[in-house]
């Protein structure tokens, strides 16, 4: 009988504690190397719990986030919740050590291992991922969005000749990220912002034409181009967001040109290397945003063109010569 009770004193006690295991299990630390400007426990603490939570829900299987306790605004709070009904993850380390940013709203951490698990998703293309938490000066989360990497944010960066310039690409490197992550969580009224009402949008297409001659039967392969306005392209978005369970983007190449016009320094183009993928659909391409940022405040894109890596659907063959791909001269400013 004695050994009977024991046994079963044993077994209360450990359903008493397993709360515990499980909750160190999904606990992050995260720790700043350098923050002698910045609330460096503030941005501890509610980093920490915010990715502790992050994990808590993953393992659970959550269908939202229980933000309650942490230090974040209302605006971070819904895009959080948008990103993860459409897409779960964890940090992938229980011990974060990162540098400090110092932005020109705050502060700012990146390089936050992800492992992502879109939702409807059968399999993953890449289920890892980083992400950037960006922090009010009083150390309150103001934003979380999955970034670029780690290599491309440090080549862009090193390119800035003048200190406006630094900071300018920090801020482009910023909405880039945040473009991204808009598609991710398909969040259209971020996209209705960002255009401007008379943007231009070009979308490419491959084709297949007819064979020259008898002898030809294969024929051959190009790139239609498609113009959209701002209204036609955002009301085909809303259709794609509407009809896929996930949506991916994912950059890994890119490259910022400031317009070389003195009245013009406020222009940049970008040109991205772009891999989308969906629960419908997935294309190769290169993506072109012209950025105007003479209001910081709200900048906004006058172009946007994608075409596609590849003429052929061998991918093999025929891709499109680096020359032929949409850049910053392509375009006329008028100011």
């Amino acid at each position: 009988m004695k050994r009977t009770i024991l046994q079963v004193t044993t077994f209360f006690v450990a359903l008493l504690f397993q709360p515990c295991f499980i909750q160190a299990e999904d606990s992050v630390r995260l720790t700043l190397k350098n923050a002698s400007s910045a609330p460096k426990q503030t941005i501890e603490q509610n980093a920490s719990a915010l990715l502790s939570q992050i994990n808590q829900a993953f393992d659970a299987k959550q269908s939202g986030l229980d933000l309650k306790g942490i230090d974040i605004t209302d605006k971070a709070k819904e895009s959080l919740a948008s990103l993860w009904a459409n897409v779960h993850f964890k940090c992938d380390d229980s011990d974060v050590i990162q540098d400090c940013l110092t932005t020109s709203s705050g502060f700012q951490v990146r390089q936050i291992p992800l492992l992502i698990e879109p939702q409807g998703a059968t399999t993953a293309d890449d289920t890892y991922q980083e992400a950037v938490i960006s922090f009010e000066p009083s150390g309150q989360i103001s934003s979380f969005y999955f970034t670029i990497g780690t290599n491309l944010y440090s080549k862009v960066m090193k390119n800035g000749n003048e200190v406006t310039d630094v900071r300018r690409r920090m801020q482009i490197l910023d909405y880039v990220e945040h473009f991204r992550t808009a598609y991710n969580q398909k969040d259209i009224n971020f996209l209705e912002q960002v255009f401007s009402d008379d943007a231009l949008i070009i979308v490419g297409k491959v084709v297949k034409t007819q064979p020259t001659d008898i002898n030809n039967f294969v024929g051959q392969t190009k790139v239609e181009f498609v113009k959209r306005t701002k209204q036609e392209y955002l009301n085909n978005l809303k259709k794609t967001f509407a009809v896929n369970k996930f949506i991916n983007v994912k950059f890994d190449e890119i490259k910022v040109v400031r317009h070389p016009h003195p009245t013009k320094k406020d222009f940049y183009g970008v040109t991205l290397h772009q891999l989308y993928s969906s629960s419908t659909y997935s294309d190769d391409g290169y993506l072109f945003l012209l950025w105007d940022f003479r209001n910081e405040d709200a900048p906004q894109i006058h172009v946007r063109t994608w075409q596609p890596k590849y003429t052929d659907n061998t991918k093999i063959q025929i891709a499109t010569p680096k020359e032929e791909i949409f850049q910053l001269g392509d375009f006329e400013i008028d100011i």
